[in-house]
């Protein structure tokens, strides 16, 4: 049913019928599904009980007003006014001066839905009332280290430049001409603010990480004085989709230089300020309350606002899944990728495509998962095309998480699959290579080499052992290169259980010739005698044979080796 526009001379067409909240409310109401009333009001607009009603009742419901009425805010009814609607459709709300995103069920809102159902003429703003006692004032900000103290703006705009031609073509999710306009600003007298200093902080410290400029000291303080104003508790009252965007920075930073749990308590707090904000939601999904104030600099954004979460989402999802933590299962992971309208490289859609690849529900309970689900996101995974060297690491890093997970459910592997594990390890490999010729210490760079050498190892077929000695080639290139304790001992670990699995072959040859009688006391002789050849400036273990008794691959397989 249509209304019609009313013209000089013409009586104003009314409504044949209300729908339900109109006519619980006594408001005009157009007669469409939905009604503008419903759709202004943010009502749930239903006519279902209309045809139960005696019309004379319905027209005199539809046609009343109040002037309360007309000044509503744009806030939904409650449960009770539709029924039949699941929790799962119910908006939440999203108070734009705060950036803060509650559900309509919360205690928060509980007051403001009260005012609204009784008709106050002020209702309720949205806020915690009677949270606590009050016995005690909240601290103001503390934080007293200023960043353009610290560092002058032509080394933080070279740092900056690293990254965009760094990290940002992956995790493009910030706006770079907006960047360096406003950090051009907040180091010539015109302060940004704390959030954004958290991100330019973030930025820096990433770009120092690539490029090495600033030292190791003045770069951990840098990260430092990100951390100190993300965790401020004055900032933290307001969240904010800047501050979404400084712990995307930080949880990047912390996954390449800390430990798997300090990545992945990053990330969690990371997808909290997802929910809190409301990223994870359509903005016609959300209730905006009685207020004069706007949107941050993301609105008018969409695209940016859903690519935020997306990247979000995204690092969560691969930090999560390697290291065998829950995820925060919520609906980014299903829309589709955020392609933006730029001229420049932006592979970050390839990245989505990666982890959307994946059964993030039950990520972290492989054991629940059929294994039928895990062997149909293998063939996706490995069978996406990306054109980063870090995406193909990213792509071998998700097949081996298939595979540890279908190893530890004693799944059947055809060859198929297993080749399909392989290829993407062997493409991993000259990534890695490029990558570390070109000194970009992404994470994995190293990780996902030594991870290849066990997964060959634990295959222990032909065509996987064949693919050994080149990936031992690339560890010792990238061990050399990076000089650290952590790729020392990634080659050492690879190379014992290398030997490990040697012993095992030839104790099995030994029980062989023993069977047929034949006397194996030449080849345990020459066994013994054998003594790899030294590494250059690295303890080589293996000059004797070990005593120990055979080593169990499979547990090794599995190990965490961070320490």
């Amino acid at each position: 049913m249509s209304s019609q526009t009313a013209t000089p001379g013409q009586e104003r067409q009314r409504s044949r019928q209300a729908c339900v909240p109109c006519r619980q409310r006594k408001r005009k109401c157009d007669g469409k599904l939905p009604c503008s009333t419903c759709t202004g009001y943010g009502y749930i607009c239903d006519f279902k009980e209309v045809a139960q009603q005696n019309p004379l009742k319905r027209r005199s419901d539809s046609e009343g007003s109040s002037p309360q009425a007309a000044k509503a805010p744009r806030v939904s009814s409650e449960p009770h006014d539709s029924p039949a609607v699941p929790p799962t459709q119910q908006h939440g709300v999203l108070e734009p001066s705060k950036q803060r995103y509650v559900g309509r069920q919360s205690s928060v809102a509980f007051p403001l839905f009260v005012g609204l159902d009784v008709q106050a003429k002020n209702p309720p703003r949205l806020h915690s009332f009677a949270y606590n006692a009050g016995i005690r004032r909240e601290p103001g900000y503390t934080v007293k280290f200023q960043m353009v103290e610290y560092i002058p703006w032509d080394i933080a705009k070279s740092l900056i430049d690293v990254y965009i031609s760094t990290i940002h073509p992956v995790f493009k999710f910030l706006d770079e001409g907006q960047l360096y306009q406003q950090g051009e600003e907040h180091w010539h007298g015109q302060p940004q603010g704390c959030n954004f200093e958290a991100v330019l902080s973030g930025v820096i410290a990433l770009g120092s990480l690539f490029k090495g400029a600033l030292g190791q000291e003045r770069e951990m303080r840098v990260v430092r004085h990100a951390k100190d104003i993300l965790e401020d508790y004055h900032v933290g009252r307001a969240p904010s989709i800047e501050q979404v965007s400084a712990w995307i920075l930080r949880t990047i930073y912390v996954r390449a230089t800390s430990r798997p749990h300090v990545s992945w308590l990053c990330s969690c707090t990371m997808m909290h300020l997802v929910e809190a904000t409301g990223l994870q939601h359509e903005p016609e999904a959300m209730i905006l309350p009685p207020t004069k104030a706007t949107l941050d600099s993301t609105e008018g954004r969409p695209d940016t606002v859903k690519r935020i979460a997306q990247v979000a989402e995204c690092l969560h999802v691969l930090i999560a899944y390697d290291y065998g933590r829950s995820l925060m299962n919520i609906s980014i992971h299903s829309q589709e990728p955020v392609r933006l309208s730029i001229s420049d490289a932006d592979f970050t859609p390839q990245l989505c495509q990666l982890v959307q690849a994946m059964p993030v529900g039950n990520a972290s309970r492989g054991s629940v998962v059929e294994p039928q689900q895990l062997v149909l996101a293998l063939e996706r995974v490995t069978s996406i095309h990306v054109d980063h060297d870090f995406l193909l690491l990213v792509r071998t890093d998700l097949a081996f998480c298939l595979y540890r997970r279908l190893r530890i459910m004693d799944f059947r592997f055809q060859q198929e699959q297993l080749d399909q594990v392989i290829g993407v390890g062997v493409d991993a490999l000259g990534a890695a290579h490029r990558l570390s010729d070109r000194n970009e210490p992404w994470w994995n760079i190293l990780g996902t080499v030594f991870q290849f050498v066990c997964v060959l190892l634990a295959m222990d077929t032909p065509a996987s052992l064949v693919k050994l000695p080149e990936s031992m080639t690339v560890l010792e290139t990238i061990t050399d290169r990076l000089n650290t304790h952590l790729a020392t001992e990634a080659l050492v670990t690879a190379r014992q259980l290398i030997r490990a699995s040697m012993d095992k072959k030839r104790k099995g040859l030994t029980c062989l010739e023993r069977a047929l009688g034949e006397d194996s006391t030449e080849a345990a002789t020459n066994n013994v005698a054998y003594a790899a050849p030294p590494i250059d400036g690295i303890f080589n273990p293996f000059s004797q044979p070990p005593q120990s008794p055979l080593l169990d691959l499979d547990s090794l397989l599995d190990m965490e080796f961070m320490h």
